[in-house]
C-alpha cells in the first residue's frame, strides 16, 4: 500500500478547510435575488437595519472568497499574491475566459475596501455594483472550486 506524499495530505487538508467556506458561499448566494428586490438607494440610505445587514453580507461573501482563492491558489502550488486585488485576479484567470470577467471579479476587492472607508452614496454604488457581479461571475467562481476540491 503506497503511503500519501507530505504535499498529498496537505492538499487533503487544505480541501476539508475550503468545504465549509463553499458551503457558507453557496448558503449565502442565494439571498442576492431578495437584497436586489428589497433594497435599493431609499430602502439603503433611510434604513440603517437593512444598511448594515447588506453591507455585511457583501464583505462576508467577499472575504469567503478571498479565504477560498487563497486556499485554492496554494493547492495549486502558486505564490499567494500580496493584495487582495492581486488574488482575485490570479485566481480569476483560472476561472474566466474573459479578460474582462476576470477584471469585473477582482473588484471585489475594492468594493469591500470602500465599504470600510467610503461615504453613504459612494457605499451604494459598490453593493450596487456588487449586485451586478454575483449573478454573473459566481457561479462559474463555485463551479471551479468544486472541480478542484474533487480534485
Amino acid at each position: 500500500m503506497r503511503h500519501p506524499t507530505r504535499r498529498e495530505e496537505l492538499n487533503r487538508t487544505d480541501r476539508s478547510k475550503l468545504i465549509p467556506h463553499i458551503e457558507y458561499l453557496q448558503k449565502e448566494l442565494p439571498f442576492f435575488s431578495e437584497y436586489e428586490k428589497e433594497v435599493d438607494w431609499k430602502v439603503y440610505q433611510s434604513q440603517r437595519a437593512k444598511r448594515l445587514e447588506i453591507e455585511r453580507w457583501v464583505e462576508s461573501i467577499i472575504n469567503a472568497s478571498l479565504d477560498i482563492s487563497k486556499m485554492i491558489l496554494t493547492i495549486m502550488e502558486e505564490e499567494i499574491p500580496e493584495t487582495s486585488r492581486e488574488v482575485l485576479f490570479q485566481i480569476a484567470s483560472h476561472i474566466y475566459e474573459k479578460e474582462e470577467e476576470a477584471l469585473a471579479f477582482c473588484e471585489l476587492a475594492k468594493i469591500r475596501n470602500s465599504l470600510a472607508h467610503r461615504y453613504l452614496d459612494l457605499r451604494w454604488n459598490d453593493i450596487r455594483r456588487f449586485l451586478q457581479i454575483v449573478p454573473k461571475l459566481y457561479p462559474a467562481f463555485l463551479e471551479f472550486m468544486k472541480k478542484e476540491i474533487g480534485k
